[in-house]
């Protein structure tokens, strides 16, 4: 059972993924530290995880504790982009 919760959608979010965790992939690793926005955050057994989309449209899911979130810069997701 998840939960969505959209609050946060459009916040600029770059991931800080912990090294080796094991709950993360070879993905989660090549997009951290890149820009991107968040779509909508999900709970899934307890746990908070953002779906982050980037410039290139790709969806990344991570955990909302390994995101460093800029809620001051401009929200928007790449479904706002014309």
């Amino acid at each position: 059972m998840h939960r969505h919760s959209t609050p946060l959608r459009g916040v600029k979010a770059i991931a800080h993924p912990q090294p080796d965790n094991p709950n993360y992939t070879d993905v989660n690793y090549a997009y951290a530290g890149r820009e991107g926005h968040i779509h909508e955050v999900v709970e899934i057994g307890g746990r908070r995880l953002a779906k982050v989309g980037y410039k290139d449209r790709k969806i990344v899911y991570y955990f909302i504790e390994d995101l460093e979130l800029d809620e001051s810069a401009k929200r928007g997701t790449f479904h706002d982009e014309a």
